[in-house]
């Protein structure tokens, strides 16, 4: 027997948490090869061209939040289960979710979390991670189309049902290959796919994943077909040089031109229910899916097609709190994906996959700049590293009016963090309004606000939205921040000497201490006494390496679920920050 088919005769039997992450990154790997060959398949429902960048970037998120799941476990000496990389791949993918397909993948991987056992994953759980994705993708949908994505998942899960072998590699392969059988009926099951000649997008997207399953079992990955469009079949070549052809339907009627995405926190599945009803009123693709969280942990990640941008956004207002908002216009001409020359998939630029411009005019995108005032030193490396433009404020911020000027962008986002009084913002204010361009001063209170709106910064979007994200992103970090009292004074928690540190939260004084440590972790109790999913420290030249893992551990210890990070902020009045999100 030759070593090759000794290879294929040995069938796996179940996927560590180490074999999972590595299908997972096998998996961008794979989108990231056959993106453009997806996207040109993207003719249902928009042409709009960007289902395997959608799905890439969907992909890349799941990884990356499942790649830092298992760093935290190792990290404490312990060792990430399969369960524990599943969830996570399925938090990651709801909270990066793109597109209608990357709304339907995230349900694909929140399956596997659910289905899977704490140590691996075998033939029985992926038999029941694919019929539970089928299930919350059925709920989570408004009206599931035949000939879809929705049509792949479900008939792959009914193959790895009929399938009676106990190997994870023969379930694997009869989902497969089901999935596939299912994907080539894609063409007859929809009239737009039809008359392009073409499968459906998203479906050929799901079976990526799952013939990458078959290949990290086998070595080997599945024999399947060409699906690039073939240049002598009919094809929408109207439609597809100039999606806006797409305006009108066939039979004259309006179609819907815009996708609105938005994340939605502190609800339920109850007020998750509402706003999927509610959206159902105001167009189609509609989504509302949810990572399995509980409690303020919890997130939904929301999608419709519409011609109705702001009442789509309003009506999930009462029932949760709303961010990452995402408009992109589906029938722009100009709108086309980033150009992804990287084997992992990463863009040139900003290493945003979506790539969907809004257009002035002239077919182009009008330029934007965020500009942080901050501190120079690592706090500034830390906004500029992140895309910002920084300007210091110095000892009384005269010069902050003309270096923001001097900025050159025909757009502009001012995050003040702290540093301007209300007169100098009203100073700035006046001069940006003298000049060309558009600008929107933000509501960033401090350095940890700036970089939560900095975070979810999207130069996709129009700038009105961009800004209502990110302020909106800032005034869900609650944020602190420690400093040496220069007196000795009576606070609102008593009497401090000079040199004590003051734990300040907005404008009053918290807490009183001596040790840097203490005073700092302390803090961020206060502030995680009202829940949260994230602590960000910013922690000043007063703490040494020692001091800074010191705090860090200690707060990672004490509150396991909590993502603690932190940063060297160096010199500088404020000896810490501290934001909670």
């Amino acid at each position: 027997m030759t070593p090759e088919s000794t290879r294929v005769e040995e069938r796996p039997s179940s996927l560590d948490a180490h074999g999972l992450l590595g299908w997972a990154r096998r998996c961008v790997e794979q989108l990231a090869t056959h993106r453009e060959e997806i996207n040109a398949l993207n003719v249902f429902p928009v042409p709009d061209a960007d289902t395997g960048t959608n799905l890439l970037y969907t992909m890349r998120a799941a990884v990356e939040r499942a790649e830092g799941e298992e760093a935290w476990i190792s990290e404490g000496g312990g060792s990430a289960g399969a369960r524990e990389i599943a969830v996570a791949l399925g938090h990651g993918a709801v909270h990066g979710a793109r597109g209608n397909s990357g709304v339907i993948l995230s349900q694909v991987l929140r399956a596997v979390g659910e289905a899977a056992t704490f140590t691996v994953l075998d033939a029985s759980t992926y038999r029941r991670a694919l019929r539970t994705a089928v299930t919350l993708v059925n709920h989570a949908i408004s009206d599931p189309v035949e000939g879809t994505i929705v049509t792949v998942l479900r008939e792959a899960a009914a193959g790895a049902v009929r399938s009676s072998a106990s190997s994870l590699a023969e379930v694997a392969r009869a989902a497969a290959d089901a999935g596939a059988q299912a994907l080539d009926r894609t063409t007859s099951q929809l009239p737009a796919l039809a008359r392009a000649g073409v499968v459906d997008a998203g479906g050929r997207g799901l079976l990526i994943l799952l013939d990458t399953m078959v290949e990290v079992l086998l070595g080997e990955a599945p024999e399947r077909p060409d699906y690039f469009i073939p240049a002598d079949q009919p094809s929408d070549a109207a439609t597809r040089s100039d999606p806006s052809a797409a305006a009108t339907g066939r039979d004259g009627s309006e179609v819907t031109r815009y996708e609105v995405m938005y994340s939605l926190t502190h609800s339920d599945d109850a007020r998750a229910d509402e706003v999927r009803s509610a959206l159902r009123t105001l167009g189609d693709s509609v989504g509302v899916v949810g990572d399995g969280g509980t409690g303020d942990n919890a997130r939904w990640a929301v999608h419709v097609h519409t011609n109705d941008i702001g009442t789509a956004i309003e009506v999930a207002l009462p029932l949760g709190r709303i961010t990452e908002i995402r408009v992109t216009d589906m029938l722009d001409p100009v709108h086309a994906p980033a150009a992804v020359d990287h084997a992992d998939g990463h863009t040139h630029a900003d290493d945003r996959l979506d790539g969907h411009l809004h257009a002035d005019g002239h077919g182009r995108a009008p330029e934007r700049a965020v500009v942080a005032i901050v501190p120079s030193g690592p706090l500034a490396d830390l906004f500029a590293e992140a895309g910002a433009h920084t300007v210091d404020p110095g000892e009384n911020a005269d010069g902050v009016v003309d270096a923001v000027l001097a900025v050159s962008a025909e757009e502009l986002l001012v995050l003040p963090n702290g540093e301007l009084s209300r007169a100098q913002i009203g100073a700035l204010d006046a001069a940006l309004r003298e000049v060309d361009g558009q600008a929107l001063i933000l509501p960033t209170g401090s350095a940890v606000q700036g970089l939560s709106a900095l975070a979810v910064h999207d130069p996709s979007t129009t700038l009105s939205l961009d800004g209502f994200g990110m302020a909106d992103a800032a005034a869900a970090t609650r944020h602190a921040h420690l400093v040496r009292a220069e007196q000795d004074a009576l606070t609102m928690v008593g009497r401090c000497d000079a040199g004590d540190l003051l734990g300040v939260v907005g404008h009053d004084v918290a807490l009183i201490h001596t040790d840097l440590v203490d005073a700092v972790c302390a803090l961020a109790e206060r502030l995680l006494s009202s829940g949260g999913e994230l602590v960000t420290l910013l922690l000043g030249e007063e703490y040494d390496e020692a001091a800074s893992e010191a705090a860090l551990s200690r707060l990672r210890n004490r509150h396991p679920d909590v993502e603690v990070v932190g940063y060297a902020a160096g010199p500088g009045r404020v000896l810490a920050h501290v934001g909670v999100e």
